[in-house]
């Protein structure tokens, strides 16, 4: 049994064969007083190699990594891999079964939540669990993200980098192996705290995650990139072969990655006033610093423009915003500027 405060685990991480279970989390408020919330787990284990941990639902609302694990779950034998391949498809399943990106249970927002704590809600718990025991396990962590019900992201690996060169290069030798369209750069520790990749970098551990898709809904051609993407990493690591790779429609070599700079070298657009947004602009399109990116008309005003609002940069749209009834303190879209491969040497 693997424990952490209120969450624990039966499932058996060791022996040869496939095992499906649960990380049973207590607790007690008026809908769970008699009952375990269930997290959903898996485990392969074939023969001698790496272990690799395949993560998704860290926000409840995105669902192509959710779709991806499902479906490797049901195509892989223990007699095909080399090594053990550990999965959570719905790592936040109270935000999944709510379709919300934070649970309903104390609104914790997964991906703000590690390295977790026994006394501060089911989110903190379940990431705590993850931290205690799963990252030390594992050689290699994919996180599957998707722009959620707010939004849609270009298909993209997330790559945080920090103080460690090893584990940086490491880390973007698979983002390249990857293969997504596009790879978003963002230092370790930043913007946000308490965030999966660097729970996983403080613990020398190589990590990627991804961004495909959003908009509250599946799109085929993320679910490709994922797919693929996920398979090139596995076979990469020598957990499957190429035959199975390929036999699963999979490949050898993605795209040749563009990398994106989101801190430092991005621009948020933010509406000032209330309204219905126009966009002029489409996602991963190149943008001239001045272009015209949205215009915002007057709800109630009819015949009035509110506002507009322009490229600050040069760049590409990297992110859009789903809901076009904007208020003040809304982002409508994110322009990022193109990092050279070099400079990440």
């Amino acid at each position: 049994m693997l424990s952490f405060g209120p969450a624990r685990c039966a499932l058996d991480f060791e022996a040869p064969g496939k095992r499906a279970g649960f990380v049973d989390l207590d607790h007690s408020d008026s809908e769970h007083a008699f009952s375990s919330i269930r997290v959903p787990i898996g485990v392969l284990v074939g023969g001698d190699g790496p272990t690799i941990l395949l993560t998704a639902g860290n926000h409840g609302d995105e669902y192509e990594g959710q779709i991806v694990l499902r479906q490797l779950m049901t195509a892989l034998a223990p007699n095909q891999i080399s090594g053990r391949l550990i999965m959570m498809p719905a790592l936040n399943t109270p935000a999944m079964l709510d379709r919300a990106r934070v649970s309903p249970l104390d609104k914790g927002n997964m991906n703000r939540a590690f390295p977790g704590a026994t006394d501060q809600g089911p989110t903190r718990a379940i990431a705590g669990w993850v931290n205690e025991h799963l990252i030390a396990m594992a050689d290699l962590i994919l996180d599957f993200h998707s722009g959620g019900t707010a939004t849609q992201y270009v298909d993209c690996a997330f790559l945080c980098r920090g103080d460690q060169p090893e584990l940086d290069a490491d880390n973007l030798a698979s983002a390249e192996c990857f293969g997504a369209p596009h790879t978003m750069i963002c230092p370790i520790g930043g913007p946000y705290s308490g965030d999966f990749d660097t729970a996983a970098y403080r613990q020398n551990t190589r990590f990627l995650s991804c961004e495909l898709g959003g908009m509250g809904t599946v799109s085929a051609s993320s679910l490709d990139h994922g797919w693929r993407g996920c398979l090139r990493l596995l076979c990469r690591e020598g957990l499957i072969d190429s035959d199975l790779r390929d036999a699963l429609g999979g490949d050898s070599q993605g795209a040749a990655t563009t990398f994106l700079n989101i801190t430092d070298g991005a621009s948020l657009l933010t509406t000032d006033c209330h309204g219905l947004a126009e966009p002029h602009l489409v996602l991963a399109q190149e943008v001239e610093e001045g272009a015209l990116v949205a215009t915002i008309h007057d709800v109630h005003r009819f015949g009035m423009i509110a506002g507009t609002l322009v490229a600050p940069q040069s760049g590409l749209l990297a992110v859009r915003r789903r809901n076009p009834v904007v208020k003040p303190g809304d982002h409508l879209a994110m322009i990022c500027s193109v990092i050279d491969r070099a400079d990440l040497t």
